[in-house]
């Protein structure tokens, strides 16, 4: 007599339960090996699998600017300022692109819809109330954070939280250009009294306070956008700071002006910064004749051989963009050759894109869906017809490169923030009350330091100021 025995309840829970483990460890490693290989192909299964992560279809961002965008393309006449023998102001970027010190007329004139995401989030804030200490003293200090202070047009380190050298670097560029905005102002002393919380990470760790950002998503309205680290400089390979690449490569195309120009489609970065999307590129681009589209793998050993710099990019008439983890700081050098900007749909909005505009006679660059499903059509329809595109990349410069990536733009965006934000805002101290320090001569505590001064501390120092001071 042979006993057979019956499945019970127990046992077929824990084959579910086991198959069920089984098949989630399967899926975890499917997405770390798509979200971090560098191999130029994927398995079907790991395809499939891949997640979209942050930069879903559904939630690209269109850009509406009330301030009319058609207007940036004209020239800006102010006709209450004069120069030389009474002749009205008109921004030149020769004459002007440099200029830290415009007034703010000169700003408003020179710059329309420049301010666009400043007066949203000033809108926002009067709606809701004002930001207060107490908020501000709510934030959790996490990577990349500086707490700042702006008393009398001098700019205090309050605290930092840096946890390595990158973060450093950013966090004083990002001080750096805002010091640089402050003390060139042609009257400091009506610069207002403002304390925030600025953070040099590319996702912002408090979407919903308001934090000084390097960009946000349509959805978070209470960040407050800033110009990015790179304005100042960036440690990067055939980098450095943003006017030095505009003046290579107007130098670079003095020598290779448009016709000379490749027509091809060029992009080169790392596809594990946003794997889904930016292979996604990779894969509507294989075999194109229009293409010289590659990924960056920086351990290998011919990295010289693939890595293109921004001027190198600027002898191809077509230039591929994809965001990275959030935002892409490569778009501003790109923006900066005389060459047609092709990009998806963005997600991320950075302080200066609402200039961006994808038709009509002042279009400025070529936008396309976010998988990248229509580039083919929209490289035939370029390369068919080469007026629109020399068009579409004149534009680009006149806008960009000569006008709101200058140093003068960045200056007048900053000081914009500055008096936005205290619109909203309390009034900051610069002692702590009640504090008496030293026996001799009684006198309150000063609350933080001088950025002159904090920059000439030693890195580890400047990391989690002011504890590592102590």
């Amino acid at each position: 007599m042979i006993l057979r025995r019956r499945c019970g309840a127990s046992d077929c829970l824990a084959f579910f339960f086991i198959t069920s483990l089984l098949l989630f460890f399967i899926l975890v490693c499917s997405i770390l090996y798509g979200t971090r290989t560098e191999s130029p192909s994927l398995p079907p299964l790991v395809k499939e699998v891949l997640p979209a992560g942050r930069c879903l279809c559904e939630f690209s961002t269109i850009f509406q600017c009330d301030t009319c965008l058609d207007c940036a393309s004209s020239p800006a006449v102010l006709l209450n300022t004069t120069s030389g023998e009474g002749e009205a102001w008109i921004f030149d970027h020769r004459r002007d692109g440099h200029n830290y010190g415009l007034d703010e007329n000169q700003c408003d004139s020179a710059f329309p819809g420049l301010f666009e995401d400043v007066n949203r989030a000033k809108k926002h804030r009067k709606q809701i109330g004002k930001i207060t200490e107490e908020e501000l003293t709510s934030f959790k200090m996490t990577k990349g954070m500086v707490r700042v202070l702006i008393y009398h047009g001098h700019l205090h380190v309050l605290q930092t939280f840096l946890v390595d050298n990158v973060n450093r670097q950013k966090a004083l560029a990002s001080l750096s250009a805002l010091h640089r905005a402050l003390i060139s102002s042609n009257d400091r002393s009506a610069t207002p009294n403002i304390e925030f919380i600025l953070s040099v990470e590319d996702l912002p760790a408090e979407p919903e306070k308001p934090l000084w950002v390097l960009a946000r998503r349509a959805q978070d309205k209470e960040l407050w956008l800033m110009p990015d680290f790179g304005w100042w400089s960036w440690d990067m390979p055939q980098i450095g700071t943003l006017d030095e690449v505009a003046i290579e490569a107007v130098q670079r195309e003095s020598m290779e002006p448009w016709d000379q120009k490749l027509e091809k489609l060029v992009w080169r970065g790392k596809v594990t910064m946003a794997p889904k999307l930016r292979r996604a590129l990779l894969e509507a681009a294989k075999g194109q004749p229009w293409s010289d589209v590659g990924q960056l793998k920086w351990a290998a050993p011919n990295f010289q051989q693939q890595f293109k710099g921004p001027v190198d990019q600027c002898q191809y008439k077509f230039i591929a963009h994809a965001e990275g983890r959030s935002y892409s700081g490569a778009l501003k050098y790109r923006q900066l050759c005389r060459s047609v900007i092709v990009s998806h749909k963005l997600q991320w909005i950075q302080h200066y894109h609402y200039l961006f505009l994808s038709s009509g006679p002042n279009q400025n660059f070529v936008e396309v869906e976010r998988d990248f499903s229509d580039l083919s059509s929209a490289m035939d329809d370029l390369l068919a017809h080469p007026e629109k595109a020399k068009r579409i990349a004149d534009n680009s410069v006149a806008i960009f490169r000569d006008r709101y990536l200058t140093a003068a733009a960045e200056a007048c965006y900053w000081r914009a923030l500055v008096r936005a934000y205290r619109e909203v805002t309390f009034e900051p101290l610069l002692y702590n009350s009640g504090v008496e320090v030293g026996a001799a001569i009684k006198r309150r505590e000063k609350r933080g330091v001088r950025f002159e001064t904090f920059m000439l501390y030693e890195s580890d120092k400047q990391m989690e100021f002011p504890q590592s001071a102590e």
